[in-house]
Parts: C-alpha cells; structure tokens; sequence
C-alpha cells in the first residue's frame, strides 16, 4: 500500500494514541477551553433531532450552527425578505438572490433585485448556491437549516424507496415508528380538501393535476410545515401573509410552524441541557490523545465581521452539517491528519436526488394568485423503468403566466465524488455534463409525455434560456452508512464521532427528502444513546 502523507499522518496518530491510552477527557485540557459532553455541528434536521435528544437523555450539548439565527427583526418589521423584490438578507454573502427561478420572459431576476431600494449591505443571509461542475446546489444556512427555506413538503417515501435506500431498515419499522416521530414533531399539517377545490390560491395545483392524470400518471397530495390552518386564514384576510405574499425560498415571516428552529431546537433549548452558538463556523475538528474532541471555531457577526475565535472540547462529536458542510469537515480532517483515521470512504457515493427543474405551457388559466408552499406532486414513483416524483409551482405574478414548473425527481445511477484541496481549503464534485445529461434525458421521457398528452409546449423563460436546469436543493450522500460509517452514524475509525444528516443517505431517496432525513436521525441518535450496534 503506497505510504501518502496522510497516511503517514494516520500511523502516527494511532500509535501515539496507543502510547498514551484513551485517559478521561479532562487530562492535559487547558483550563481555559470549554468542555461540553456533546458538541452538535448544524441546527438542521438531523443536527435538530440530535441536540433535542441529547438533551432530553441528560446530555450537556452544545450546537454550533454557522448561519443566523432568525427570531429578531428588521427596521421594516419583518425578518425575513420577499423573493421578489429580494434584498440581501436572501444570499449568504450575496448581493444578488440565489433564485431557483432565475427569469420570467426575458426579465431577469437579479436585475429586479439591483433596482431595490431598501437593499442591505451583503450579509449572512439564508440561502446559498454553489455550482460544482455541471449543476448547481442550494442550501439553507441558519439556525435550522433547509427547514428555512425549503418548500414544506413533507414527501414521504414508499416502501419501496425506504427498501432501496436502507436495505437493513424494515420499511414499516421506518414508516410506523420514525416517520411518524418526525411527523409529530415538525408539526405535518394537511389541507383541508374542500378550500382545496375552490381557492384560487391552488388553482395551478388543480391544473397541474389534470395535466398528470391526462398523461397517465398519479398525484401526491403533500403533507406540510407550513401550517394549512394558517395559509387559510391569510387567504381569509384574518393574518398577515407570507406563503400567500412572495414569502418562501428565502424563509417565511409567518405560518412556517415546523421548521426546526421553531420545533427541534426550540425543544432542546427548554431542556436545560442545550445551549446555541449561531454565527459560529467550525473551522476544524481534531481528536487528542486522550480521546477528547477539540472543535475549532470562528464567530463572525451578521455583517461578516469576525468577532472571536475559539477551541472547545467535547466526548462526543455529532456532525450534522449538511452535505456540503459535513463532508468538508471530515476531509479536511482526514488529509491534514487531525482525524487520521477516517475511512477512505468519506466523499464517496454524493448524488443529487435526481433533480432537475423543467416547465412548460398551460392551455388554461393557472390563476393570478398561487402559494409558494408546495402541495401536489406528479407522482410515479410506480414505474419501474423511470420512476418520478415531481413537485408543481407556479409563479404569483399579479399577470397570467400560463406556466407550470415542476421540480423533478428521477432515478439515474450516477454518483459522484467530493474532494478536498487543501491549498484552497474547498471541496469540489465531479458533477459532468454527462451526469446532467442523463437526469434530461429521464425527465423529458416524463414531460414529453405531460406536453404531448396536453397540447402543450416547454417553457425556457424561466430559467435563462433553458428547458431543463439542473438545480438541486437535495444534495445526498459523501458519508453513506454502512461504508464511511457504520449502520446508526458512527464514523468509522474514530470513537464517539458520529454523522448525523443526509450524508448517510446514498445518493438518491427519489422524494422530497426532508422527512426521511428527519426520521434517520431520530433512529440513528435512539440507537447511539442506548447503544444498539
């Protein structure tokens, strides 16, 4: 086996750590560093359930989150911006908006977004997008993460996809038990049927559907964190508007009830046993001889000054960053020797859930008023050869649009690797065109179906010039269970060290994922606190 630098570095490490024993973790620990028994990197859904079931088990925690933490607001009296105009509250560090939908007829978006008067200086806003070869990834960054600025649908997989996915889990294990717990407490609320069939506010939902059933496919009516209760009220006049008023990729100012912020974290917080660091990026994570975990930390303030650097040690290590941040964290790690003995794994089996965006014409009305809170999905998760799973919007201009956009799930076999360049200090995908080229040619097998069933032609005014744009809000993968970890999140090579978020799932789950991350993690962290393996 060819002795790499890193590899050097991981001999060395494990014999020094076999000199001097594993020794409690207060051994040879400056006075001045903080100790906590648990250290949760990301207040997402996974860094969310991790935090809240420590706490409740007794845990001292400590949750590091890198974004906001959205509960104060602005001088206008909302804390969050609309997604059009936006203003700098959208990006991380952006003066134009990270749109999923870039331009409507040749208008284009971050042009409107220029001509805002009440723009900001840049700022930590809550969305960011990063291009990695051929397609581009958006995530939420903030205190709960892409809870923040997700569309709300609580997509649950089938038994089938949960099979796929977790060949060891039992699906209805996971669908009775976990699912369900996820549900509870993210609060998944459900429309009522009848304002359904009548509002105008889904009158491109009921279009949408049509579409579907004319070209032989199915409908999945969505669960949502977005209370249904509340987005009544609003069309009703009663309450302020949000889903109902420009209000949803870049975080909502009312009615988002089951963000994670608002359920996870705020549960972990009254346990007593939690406390919270926003602002505070992890910059690296090592483990000493004594078995202790050092963290350490740079806190920015929400203008991107820098505030204060720190080290803090724990016993036990949860990373529950995201994909991106994740992954990241224990490549650095792994080739500059401070977790030596990391699997070589770790980057491999990253996939995008099959995303991509597509739109196309409507013969009819889709309506001057729609919600930006999804809830029906052209659903053909049955078919065998191109399963699909398709979540509908339109756009709420004050004109008729007669545009219909989906955000599409289709299954390919294409995986790739994330990698670390040390002189940069970044992480890049091999994403190719080919991979793209393989998720359009699966989707237009769908839509060209829908079109051609309808009398219907493709839109390319909403994303720049194309049909297809290969967007993804679902990145999977980079630490897949059962080979960078073991089966509950533990990393392999190193004790009391554990991934907790979407980097387990491998590549591809072919729904909207949230609930399936969620319910991973409540089984995961049960399993690690009563010590199952």
């Amino acid at each position: 086996m060819e002795l790499t630098r890193r590899r050097f570095l991981g001999a060395a490490a494990g014999a020094a750590a076999g000199a001097f024993g594993v020794a409690a973790c207060s051994s040879g620990r400056p006075e001045s560093r903080a100790f906590h028994q648990a250290i949760v990197v990301g207040s997402g859904y996974g860094g969310g359930v991790s935090a809240l079931r420590l706490g409740e088990a007794g845990v001292d925690t400590l949750i590091l989150e890198r974004g906001r933490l959205w509960d104060t607001p602005d001088e206008d009296g909302t804390r969050f911006t609309k997604m059009l105009p936006a203003d700098t509250r959208a990006g991380w560090f952006r003066d134009v908006p990270p749109s999923l939908v870039p331009s409507f007829r040749g208008i284009s978006v971050n042009a409107v977004a220029a001509q805002n008067p009440g723009a900001q200086p840049i700022q930590a806003g809550i969305c960011d997008k990063v291009t990695y070869g051929a397609h581009d990834v958006f995530r939420g960054i903030a205190v709960g993460g892409g809870s923040m600025v997700n569309a709300a649908i609580a997509a649950i997989p089938t038994p089938e996809q949960v099979r796929a996915a977790f060949p060891d889990i039992d699906p209805n294990e996971f669908l009775g038990t976990y699912v369900e717990r996820a549900r509870t407490a993210l609060q998944i609320s459900y429309r009522d049927p009848g304002w359904f069939e009548e509002t105008p506010w889904f009158q491109y939902a009921r279009v949408g559907r049509r579409y579907a059933e004319t070209a032989g496919y199915g409908v999945d009516i969505n669960g949502s964190a977005y209370s249904f209760d509340y987005m009544m009220r609003e069309a009703a006049g009663e309450v302020p508007r949000s889903a109902l008023d420009w209000e949803c990729q870049y975080g909502n100012n009312h009615g988002r009830l089951g963000s994670v912020d608002q359920t996870y974290v705020a549960a972990a917080l009254k346990t007593g046993k939690v406390a919270l660091r926003p602002l505070t990026e992890v910059t690296g994570i090592r483990q000493e001889s004594s078995g202790e975990y050092v963290v350490s930390t740079r806190e920015i303030d929400r203008w991107g000054k820098e505030v204060g650097r720190d080290e803090i040690g724990c016993e036990q290590l949860y990373l529950a960053a995201g994909v991106l941040g994740t992954t990241h964290l224990l490549l650095r790690a792994r080739e500059t020797g401070d977790l030596a003995n990391l699997h070589d794994e770790i980057g491999n089996g990253y996939g995008n859930n099959g995303d991509i965006m597509v739109s196309h014409n409507t013969a009819e009305p889709v309506g001057t008023q729609q919600s930006l809170l999804g809830m029906i999905n052209l659903d053909g998760r049955g078919d065998p050869d191109n399963p699909v799973y398709a979540s509908m919007f339109s756009l709420p201009l004050p004109v008729e649009t007669n545009a219909l956009g989906y955000y599409a799930m289709v299954r390919t076999g294409d995986r790739a690797v994330i990698s670390y360049d040390r002189q940069s200090d970044t992480i890049g995908i091999d994403w190719p065109q080919s991979h793209t080229d393989h998720l359009i040619e699966r989707a237009r097998m769908v839509f060209d179906r829908v079109t051609g069933a309808n009398g219907v032609d493709y839109r390319d005014d909403l994303f720049e010039g194309k049909v297809f744009a290969p967007n993804t809000v679902h990145p999977l993968g980079g630490c897949v269970r059962g080979a960078a970890t073991d089966l509950f999140g533990r990393v392999n090579g190193h004790d009391k060290l554990y991934v907790n978020d979407a980097s387990l799932i491998p590549g591809y789950i072919g729904c909207n994922p949230f609930m399936s991350i969620t319910a991973l993690a409540e089984r995961n962290i049960e399993a690690i606190l009563a010590g199952r393996r």
